[in-house]
């Protein structure tokens, strides 16, 4: 098994198997692309894609394995979950499908999310020795600005190193919209260096953020970009109360692990708690920075403004969510 990124997809063209595995739009439809215009261009003329879900008839899937065609014996099927989930009783189904399987054939499944469990599954072993597993997966924030410089070296695109930070402010989750501007930014100024001012006068803010995103901000201290995001996630019509509820969760986490703190290492504790390996530094800090007198506060304050938005649906919400934003990340100074 081989494990790339989508934009290196290139350099593994011609392999049986592919599992393109992430839930990026425009990471998924690129690496697709590569993967059906090669195949073509190989002589897999026949091209099937199946949408995955309840009502799918696999007979068909399996019968596409054995038909014969008068036009080409060379057959692509492509397999897509969309946003649905690897059940077991599918499981099943792709066991009985990569049994059918042969040389002619090429198999293409695109998934959100795979498990351990479901790697060790009868389907995923016997295709594992010759598979690979294309990452589709949104750069964060960290992984962005590498991102932005690889794609503008392919491009052949010289630009100012200080606008990749623009570009990774305005863009961050929305790979489409990211290459469209910079597909924007070649016609307008081809064969030239693009300066800094060039990109401001010409940007968009297209990021796509969730209420995660605006959490971990929170949690890091940062609080130019709490409010970008928040500013973002009102204007993308998100419900506050899905804000109330996520910062809600986070808070009775934080507090739990703060109580326990006195007499239990953090390492402990996130093994406990199974907190992600990548956001325990986070968790460190900021319980190191904070007192859990301030965080009743907090959470006092947070059932506040719900108790508030309840009773007034007139509320002015995203105002108290920005207070609430900056109350958050500036919690020495809460009055008692």
């Amino acid at each position: 098994m081989i494990k790339i990124n989508a934009e290196n997809i290139h350099t593994k063209l011609g392999a049986p198997y592919y599992l393109i595995l992430g839930s990026d739009p425009y990471l998924r439809y690129f690496a697709q692309t590569e993967l059906l215009g090669y195949f073509k261009q190989q002589g897999f003329d026949e091209q099937l894609t199946f949408m995955i879900d309840n009502h799918l008839d696999w007979q068909t899937v399996y019968d596409s394995c054995q038909a014969i065609n008068l036009f080409s014996s060379k057959t692509l099927i492509q397999l897509d979950f969309a946003d649905n989930s690897l059940s077991a009783p599918i499981a099943a189904k792709l066991a009985t499908l990569t049994a059918l399987l042969n040389a002619d054939i090429v198999l293409i499944i695109t998934l959100t999310k795979i498990t351990k469990a479901q790697e060790n599954a009868p389907w995923y072993k016997t295709l594992s020795h010759e598979l690979v597993v294309v990452n589709c997966t949104t750069p964060d924030i960290h992984q962005l600005p590498l991102w932005i410089k690889n794609y503008l070296q392919q491009q052949n695109m010289v630009i100012d190193p200080k606008a990749i930070e623009l570009l990774c402010y305005y863009y961050e989750g929305n790979l489409l919209a990211l290459t469209q501007f910079i597909e924007q930014l070649k016609l307008l100024y081809p064969e030239k260096a693009i300066s800094y001012a060039q990109i401001e006068d010409n940007i968009n803010d297209a990021t796509v953020f969730t209420p995660y995103h605006w959490l971990d901000a929170m949690l890091a201290n940062k609080a130019k970009r709490a409010m970008h995001i928040l500013q973002q996630l009102n204007m993308n019509d998100v419900e506050p109360l899905i804000l109330l509820r996520t910062v809600q969760r986070e808070l009775i986490l934080v507090i739990n692990l703060k109580k326990a703190s006195a007499q239990t290492s953090f390492k402990q504790l996130y093994d406990t708690y199974k907190i992600w390996q990548n956001r325990r530094a986070l968790y460190t800090d900021y319980l190191q920075r904070v007192s859990l007198e301030n965080l009743y506060h907090t959470l006092a304050k947070l059932t506040e403004i719900e108790i508030a938005l309840k009773n007034d649906y007139s509320l002015l919400i995203w105002e108290q969510l920005s207070l609430f934003t900056m109350q958050f990340m500036g919690m020495d100074n809460l009055s008692k």
